[in-house]
């Protein structure tokens, strides 16, 4: 009940006009060490929610496990908390998934279903590719690391193969620069895939294999691979940017939702503490069984930009 009272009091405030400002401290962003990191996991495993209150302010952070198992959290904080925004991680102008599968999509349909604007509180795709490609990181490097993903989000989505051709061609409709590089050729596709992930790309099965590259507590092979290496050595393209729209939310809103990978959230969580105070843990388990809404959609979502 102490949980649902906070939510409730929390909306409750939103009349009371008294300025405060919050600014992103964005010096104590910083990419922990994978001991740090399962450290940090093994006490607050995810998908957890972490809930900071100051006076009437409330900053409700979902520090995700990608995918279905997060959507209850995400359920959760919309019905007990009522935010007036939501923030996703996800880069501006990229598609949404399936929203009975992800958590990002699934915080859109709600957001959209409660008439709440959405901010995609992600680095756009440029930004991102600047800060790989100063830290060493090759234009295939990139390019696989988002051919990756979409193949995981078709195969998830359909329950059909994905192939080479199939995933350039949409890497080339909706990301390719020609400034930034030379796009796959299917042969270069599959040759690269075989020399830095072991694996024929045409067989893959991209739903577990995605799963393997984005569980908290990874294998060894996992961290030796560009996409893991891409993946979490950018706190200052990502992470950064995600903790200032947070900050830029709660200078304009009383009750902020965020979600975001649990990594991200051990990135900035030095930041959110001196921001905001001590927050409050609860883990998954401790959620009451929720109703995903089974046909959920997207549509109607209301963008807002915090961040130019």
């Amino acid at each position: 009940m102490k949980k649902i009272v906070a939510g409730v009091l929390a909306s409750c405030l939103c009349g009371v006009a008294v300025a405060q400002t919050f600014t992103a401290e964005t010096s104590l962003v910083f990419e922990p060490t994978q001991e740090q990191k399962e450290a940090f996991f093994t006490k607050n495993p995810p998908p957890a929610l972490v809930v900071y209150q100051k006076k009437w302010k409330t900053l409700v952070l979902l520090a995700a496990s990608h995918g279905p198992q997060s959507l209850p959290a995400v359920n959760y904080a919309f019905h007990e908390y009522h935010p007036q925004v939501a923030l996703i991680e996800r880069e501006p102008g990229q598609e949404f998934g399936p929203c009975t599968q992800m958590e990002d999509s699934y915080t859109a349909a709600l957001s959209a279903k409660n008439n709440i604007p959405l901010v995609w509180a992600d680095a756009d795709i440029e930004r991102q590719w600047k800060y790989a490609q100063k830290n060493g990181f090759s234009y295939e490097d990139f390019q696989m690391l988002w051919i990756i993903r979409s193949a995981y989000a078709f195969e998830e989505e359909t329950g059909k193969k994905t192939n080479a051709a199939q995933e350039i061609s949409d890497y080339a409709r909706t990301i390719h620069n020609p400034s930034w590089g030379k796009l796959f050729t299917e042969d270069r596709l599959i040759a690269y895939f075989q020399e830095h992930y072991n694996r024929d790309f045409n067989s893959t099965d991209f739903v577990a294999f995605y799963q393997d590259l984005m569980n908290v507590r990874p294998k060894k092979w996992v961290t030796k691979t560009p996409f893991y290496k891409i993946l979490y050595f950018d706190p200052d393209a990502r992470s950064v940017f995600m903790l200032e729209n947070i900050a830029a939310a709660l200078n304009e809103y009383d009750v902020v939702f965020s979600e975001m990978g649990a990594g991200h959230f051990i990135d900035i969580h030095k930041s959110l503490k001196k921001m905001l105070g001590k927050p409050q843990f609860i883990q998954g388990e401790q959620i009451p069984p929720q109703e995903i809404w089974k046909d959920c959609t997207t549509n109607g979502v209301r963008e807002k930009v915090l961040v130019p």
